[in-house]
């Protein structure tokens, strides 16, 4: 008997329904993992994590695992739950442990079987806690309410000030590196807090918008500084501050004497793109989640591409990018430097991790810091 003709229709609609499933599984499955790798580009998340065990302190020494981050050359401090250090040099060891100096303990006692983490930011506290500098705690007004920052006062206030921009999900005491250097100078500096910080108003989503918004209140310190008497300022940034400082250069320059720029993202895209590789993210399923991202938080993440704008610079720029950053794309910033006009972008590659140039060579950041800032003041 031959086949009743239905029955391959039925079979057609039954192959077609099943494909149509899968289809609807794996976009839903596809857009999930999207919208989750989106959220952590744009969550508000600060946990400290201690992912070292302390094998043994005393004697100006202390003793940890041997990690790629523990054996450095370099400036690091070493922070537990209530407590930091400073840190020297490398002093024994063998292939599983590492001994470096503590030069000294800022906080806390420092024991064997601590849980700790080596911190590039070097100080906790304030500026006059962790330097010794004399500052203010003011607030400066903006879009979404009075924003907190220490001013830490120059020779005058009728000068160039400089604006230290913090990174995401980072805080004011990333900028301490710095405040030495600028306070030699002679020139204030605002280390501000933005939207979304500890203690600072909440964008009205909670949401870090990747510089898209918070760029604004950058804006907002520079109106503080100059109704206090700066003639201009220097915008100092890190990581995603200097996305902000960029994103402000473009909208007003006029205000601007320099800008500094410290492991900057001069590029969301290529940022993204880094971060989705790190979690071996097929380059679709990134796609997807930019996609994601600019709807989420209304971004456009072509305009976050400062490498199209530095042709038209005319602003100087003084320029650090570390050569194994794990969290920024640096190839835009080499880029950008290798575009620009002629003498308008100093660039300082360094070895090290993101936002780590000072650390490895103190001497030379500060030499280059203080030499642009006499140029630009």
């Amino acid at each position: 008997m031959p086949p009743r003709p239905g029955r391959p229709r039925r079979r057609l609609r039954a192959l077609m329904a099943a494909a149509t499933a899968i289809t609807v599984l794996l976009g839903a499955v596809v857009g999930g993992i999207g919208w989750y790798f989106a959220g952590v580009a744009i969550e508000v998340e600060r946990t400290a994590e201690y992912p070292l065990v302390v094998l043994d302190a005393g004697n100006d020494t202390v003793t940890l695992p041997r990690t790629a981050t523990t054996e450095r050359a370099g400036v690091w401090a070493l922070a537990w739950a209530g407590g930091r250090a400073l840190l020297g040099p490398v002093v024994g060891g063998d292939e599983r442990r590492v001994v470096r100096e503590v030069t000294s303990v800022l906080d806390g006692t420092l024991a064997k079987g601590t849980a700790a983490a080596i911190d590039h930011w070097m100080y906790d506290g304030d500026p006059e806690k962790a330097l010794g500098l004399p500052f203010q705690d003011i607030t400066y007004p903006s879009r979404v309410g009075p924003m907190p920052a220490w001013l830490l006062p120059g020779k005058t206030p009728e000068s160039t000030w400089v604006i230290g921009v913090h990174g995401r999900n980072s805080d004011k005491a990333e900028t301490f590196r710095v405040m030495r250097t600028v306070h030699k100078a002679g020139l204030p500096m605002m280390a501000i807090a933005y939207r979304n910080d500890v203690g600072a108003p909440s964008s009205r989503d909670g949401k870090n918008h990747l510089g898209n918004t918070e760029w604004q209140d950058v804006v907002s310190a520079m109106g503080y500084a100059r109704a206090h008497g700066a003639t201009g300022v220097v915008l100092y940034g890190w990581s995603m501050g200097g996305a902000m400082a960029m994103t402000t250069l473009r909208r007003d320059s006029s205000f601007v004497r320099g800008i500094v720029l410290d492991s900057p993202v001069l590029d969301w895209s290529a940022t993204l793109d880094k971060q989705g590789d790190a979690r071996n993210l097929p380059a679709p399923l990134i796609g997807v989640a930019k996609r994601v991202l600019e709807w989420r938080i209304g971004i456009d993440l072509a305009d976050f591409d400062h490498r199209r704008y530095a042709p038209d610079l005319r602003t100087p720029v003084l320029l650090f990018t570390a050569a194994d950053d794990t969290i920024v794309a640096n190839g835009p910033a080499h880029t950008f430097a290798a575009t620009a006009p002629p003498g308008m972008v100093t660039h300082i590659a360094t070895p090290g991790d993101h936002t780590e140039s000072w650390n490895v060579d103190p001497a030379v950041y500060e030499r280059a810091l203080a030499a642009f800032l006499e140029k630009v003041r």
